[in-house]
């Protein structure tokens, strides 16, 4: 791209020293690397500005080529402005301007033509390509062309970007490699996530169809106990939409300074819908939870238009959206509403916590297990306490870690009541409970 650039100002220059001249401009090459198909729907002079832009960030030293290049061509001395070049304070390194794609592209009748490239609807201001004031309908002819850090990075590596947790963006990207065969739920919310899979897979062709397009995102509600499987569910429904997850820092979104919790809304939205990412917001009561009807106090009115403001983003999002709270009630109705799925989650019925307590310790090598333990279908286990999914699988982890302690993976019942009664006295449920467990002879 940078070859394509540095041809294209030679042959540029020559043009405008002599117009009389029949040398033609090189044509936009094709895009040489797979990582590189996202410049694929940019015309060839938005490409041509991108380039300029990348020079910026990696080659600055093409823009003291230009000035010398337009110089021998015949060029007068203002041929510095004339370019659009700014010079860098205290460096010999130059910097492009709008002024520079100005000098390459605006030629002849094209004037108005060039400025539609950085009309806010446009490519470039829709896709955040390039770094440009969101207030200002047109940027000024001096401004210095710069690259978005997502563009900047995808084109000097050609490796996906992942935005870093920061106060611009405070979310951090959620994967799993668990499958959907890990997620144990009881028979009325396994058919609620099955609609929602269906949603979160067909999302983009249903968006599609004839009387669906221009439908707004998916929005889904979670709700439900901590440790029942919320978290997990957004990270698999984020693989199974094979789309970016992004888990909001609800705790660093919400300021008590006026005005800043929209800021930081409106920074999460724009660069989640830039890119087509998925937003989860864990615990989202802080921002979801219902308004106060008392408007008398400055703190509360500006409190009820931050709501108004997430209302509004909630509703003109273009992506999906997933919620997760401990409290349903918690959640303010007009929120409620305007969600398309509600899957309410429950801590797990003694079936439930039967197949949980099978799942992790009964399909496993890697512990060996008294076989009265998980006698009866797991009965005594799942009978002595109404414990989570969640408690369950980190049970299972101490459990890993006791045996590799001692260098072996067996487990006997008298073990199993000492772990359970040790773990107990940290997490609640099985103490005092524990001794009674596993007495029992196997018959045959």
């Amino acid at each position: 791209m940078l070859q394509w650039l540095v041809s294209y100002l030679i042959v540029r220059c020559q043009q405008v020293a002599k117009p009389d001249a029949s040398q033609a401009l090189p044509q936009c090459p094709t895009l040489p690397e797979a990582e590189d198909e996202w410049l694929l729907p940019f015309s060839p002079d938005e490409r041509l500005v991108i380039a300029i832009a990348l020079a910026n960030a990696s080659a600055p030293e093409i823009w003291n080529l230009l000035l010398d290049t337009a110089i021998d061509a015949g060029f007068d001395e203002s041929a510095i402005n004339q370019l659009g070049l700014v010079q860098i304070p205290q460096t010999k390194y130059l910097q492009a301007s709008v002024g520079t794609a100005h000098f390459l592209l605006a030629k002849g009748d094209e004037y108005q033509a060039f400025w539609q490239l950085f009309l806010p609807q446009n490519t470039f201001r829709r896709l955040g390509v390039l770094v440009l004031s969101a207030t200002d309908v047109l940027p000024t002819i001096d401004t210095v062309l710069k690259l978005s850090p997502r563009y900047q990075h995808q084109l000097l590596t050609h490796t996906p970007w992942q935005p870093q947790y920061g106060a611009e963006f405070p979310a951090t990207l959620l994967t799993t490699t668990k499958t959907w065969d890990d997620l144990v739920m009881d028979e009325k919310t396994g058919i609620l996530l099955d609609q929602a899979r269906k949603w979160v897979h067909h999302y983009d062709e249903v968006r599609q169809q004839p009387g669906v397009v221009g439908a707004k995102g998916y929005r889904l509600l979670m709700a439900g106990p901590s440790g029942t499987g919320k978290t997990l569910t957004a990270a698999l429904l984020g693989q199974t939409a094979g789309k970016p997850l992004y888990r909001i820092d609800v705790s660093s979104i919400v300021d008590k300074y006026v005005g800043e919790t929209s800021k930081r809304l409106r920074q999460v939205f724009d660069l989640a819908e830039q890119h087509d990412w998925i937003l989860f917001f864990d615990e989202g009561d802080a921002l979801f939870g219902k308004r106060s009807n008392d408007t008398g106090s400055s703190n509360e009115r500006y409190a009820n238009q931050e709501v108004a403001y997430l209302l509004y983003k909630l509703e003109e999002y273009q992506g999906m959206i997933f919620l997760a709270t401990n409290h349903k009630g918690a959640i303010d109705p007009a929120f409620e509403r305007r969600f398309d799925s509600l899957v309410t989650f429950s801590k797990p019925d003694e079936g439930t916590r039967r197949r949980l307590w099978q799942h992790f310790f009964g399909q496993t090598s890697t512990l060996e297990l008294d076989p009265r333990i998980g006698a009866g279908n797991w009965r005594e286990l799942a009978e002595a306490a109404p414990v989570s999914a969640a408690w369950i699988e980190k049970f299972f982890q101490y459990c890993v870690m006791q045996t590799t302690a001692k260098r072996d993976r067996y487990i006997s019942a008298e073990d199993m009541r000492t772990y359970l009664h040790w773990f107990s006295a940290e997490r609640g449920y099985f103490d005092g409970k524990a001794h009674r467990l596993f007495l029992r002879e196997l018959v045959g």
